[in-house]
């Protein structure tokens, strides 16, 4: 019964308006802490990336942030399949950056120094082909990729179905399978960390949130991988070429 009352994820959610109307923001509030994850890993491998593209760009929040820290950037240029966040991504467009309501998988000559994939392989359904198709677009490649298989969602799926039913997550990780999945379609992982989830990040509005979010600190300050794997929530950020 349960599984015929799921919505499966598709293109059709993002193009038909489904995605917009359950996500009016289209995350736009996470770009800040994102882009500082993003440039201290570039900073980090001295990374200086003159062209940049992000696919399924969303809102274009994260071009906009990304340029605010690093200025040399020449040209941004983002994509995406959904008109309503192209619609929402315009009004974010300068002389560097462009967006295009376009599946970029589907352009053969579209090419940048660095690519950025953010929160995007978890929602495709042929997600081994989309990785291999974006492998000959760029040199190097930035993915943000949650972890949404922990102990905590292996005992409480429903927040597993939460993640599917809300943002259209159709695709579960942990750190290896993310690994896995970028060694068999070609990428060479460069460097990594983990990225916290908005919950650990933002101040606590309960007594009972603020003590997890302390019991969380702790256990990841210990043992990160440990931390991941037992209370989930966290993601990847990810350089590879």
């Amino acid at each position: 019964m349960l599984l015929k009352k799921m919505k499966i994820s598709s293109n059709d959610i993002y193009v038909s308006g489904e995605y917009y109307k359950n996500n009016p923001d289209w995350s736009v509030t996470d770009a800040r802490w994102k882009t500082d994850v993003i440039r201290q890993l570039l900073k980090k491998n001295d990374i200086n990336p003159k062209e940049v593209i992000e696919v399924g760009c969303g809102a274009g929040e994260n071009l906009v942030e990304l340029l605010k820290k690093n200025s040399s950037i020449e040209k941004l240029t983002g994509y995406d399949i959904s008109p309503q966040a192209i619609e929402l991504a315009a009004k974010k467009a300068t002389d560097k950056i462009r967006f295009f309501n376009e599946d970029i998988t589907a352009k053969e000559n579209a090419m940048a120094d660095m690519m950025l994939v953010i929160d995007v392989v978890e929602h495709v359904d042929d997600y081994y082909g989309f990785l291999r198709k974006l492998k000959t677009k760029s040199n190097w490649f930035v993915f943000h990729i949650p972890l949404d298989i922990s102990c905590r969602t292996l005992m409480k799926p429903h927040v597993i179905l939460q993640q599917r039913q809300s943002v259209g997550h159709i695709h579960y990780y942990t750190k290896e399978m993310v690994q896995w999945a970028l060694q068999d379609t070609g990428y060479e992982i460069i460097d990594w960390v983990y990225s916290k989830p908005v919950v650990d990040l933002q101040p606590a509005d309960s007594l009972k949130r603020f003590i997890k979010k302390i019991l969380r600190n702790i256990s990841f300050a210990f043992n990160k991988d440990w931390s991941v794997k037992k209370w989930g929530g966290y993601s990847m950020m990810i350089l590879a070429k």
